[in-house]
């Protein structure tokens, strides 16, 4: 099945949610609103996303730029929990 012609605020809305890391939720608008399948829906939003991110890279972050912060975070909560538990069975 072809790609259906999508208007300007649909593909909009598309290229928001994709560059905002809802890929599914992209899929799941495309098919609701075409009636495609799955697998067509998410081929159609996959050579989308490919084209965005050649024409606009900096607005797709990186998925390791998201889990830096949470994994520093992550080591800090673990510390803290040590010293806690290091002062409360130390007596």
């Amino acid at each position: 099945m072809s790609a259906p012609h999508l208007t300007p605020e649909q593909r909009q809305a598309f290229a928001d949610a994709l560059s905002a890391g809802r890929k599914i939720e992209a899929i799941k608008q495309l098919r609701e609103l075409s009636g495609l399948g799955l697998k067509e829906a998410k081929e159609i939003i996959d050579r989308l996303e490919a084209e965005l991110r050649a024409a606009h890279p900096e607005r797709f972050a990186t998925p390791a730029q998201g889990r830096k912060g949470c994994a520093l975070l992550l080591v800090i909560f673990l510390l803290v929990d040590a010293v806690i538990l290091f002062f409360i069975f130390r007596r």
